[in-house]
């Protein structure tokens, strides 16, 4: 008998998702997410280790071409894709990171190399795309990205469609705690612009015995707050549940004119999933077993 029941938690973005009632596309976010959140625990509860849970999490939230990460990525303000993305593991801190890669079809799998194969933490531009060419990844031409926002009913609203971001938590039957998260970054951004998801701390934490923490949103916000981070330090260091710590968290970042949202597990694989937009493309199933899919 397993010493710790899984848990799991993913996330496709927050946003103005309320624009897209009536058009179809919540229903086949909703569908995708709770086919995927399924097939994630399933994989936990017959051994799987986190890390390579919340790797296939974002590897098929990356191929899904439903968000802005992967093949839903837009250009930026030069006329070519910027994909970021980073992974940790909780028991010993290892990470790895990617930002600023253009043909990388999966930037979760070469922040994962980064993380189990070399000694760095961050590796960003051509120097990144000729390490997952060494290592085998897969590489795509500008052909391949398809932004999510021509996906099924466009509706032109550039500013309320300029972010978005990919990202899981989970827990083992070891417990070990691992997050990922990718993101083609807002859309029409200055080139050369980072946000959140590929830094330690700001858009991906995992501490074991304390949790693990992806965010989603406005990176600069979440950068400033050291949000994925301060998440963990309250559970820690203040010893405030999960969802108290999120939720302060991301008070904090509304209370700077900030929007997104955080998937986060507590130490017991209880789930918080606060945004403070219209919607966050959500799903999770916890240590106890409780199922939740949600968009608005």
């Amino acid at each position: 008998m397993s010493a710790f029941q899984p848990a799991i938690a993913i996330h496709g973005g927050a946003g103005n998702l309320a624009r897209y009632a009536g058009t179809g596309r919540i229903e086949e976010a909703e569908t995708f997410l709770s086919t995927l959140i399924d097939h994630l625990h399933a994989m936990l509860v017959k051994g799987a280790s986190a890390v390579d849970a919340v790797t296939d999490a974002v590897v098929q939230l990356e191929d899904a071409g439903l968000f802005h990460a992967g093949k839903g990525s837009s250009p930026g303000s030069k006329g070519y894709v910027e994909l970021d993305a980073s992974i940790m593991e909780g028991r010993f801190g290892e990470a790895g990171a990617i930002a600023m890669v253009r043909n990388v079809k999966n930037p979760i799998q070469l922040a994962r190399v980064i993380m189990d194969r070399t000694p760095l933490v961050m590796l960003a531009g051509p120097e990144a795309e000729e390490l997952a060419a060494e290592h085998g990844l897969p590489l795509v031409g500008p052909d391949y990205f398809v932004p999510c926002t021509q996906v099924g009913a466009a509706i032109s609203d550039e500013q309320d469609s300029r972010r978005g971001t990919v990202g899981a938590v989970a827990r083992d039957a070891r417990g070990t705690f691992a997050a990922a998260t990718s993101t083609g970054g807002v859309l029409n951004k200055i080139a050369g612009r980072i946000g959140d998801a590929p830094i330690i701390g700001a858009g991906t934490f995992a501490r074991n015995g304390v949790g693990a923490v992806s965010c989603t949103g406005v990176g600069e916000y979440f950068i400033r707050q050291a949000a994925a981070y301060q998440v963990i330090a309250r559970m820690e260091l203040l010893g405030e549940s999960v969802g108290a710590a999120a939720g302060t968290v991301m008070q904090r970042i509304n209370d700077d004119h900030g929007n997104g949202g955080i998937i986060a597990l507590g130490p017991r694989g209880e789930v918080a999933m606060p945004f403070n937009t219209t919607g966050m493309y959500r799903a999770a199933i916890d240590a106890w077993g409780k199922r939740t899919v949600g968009v608005l």
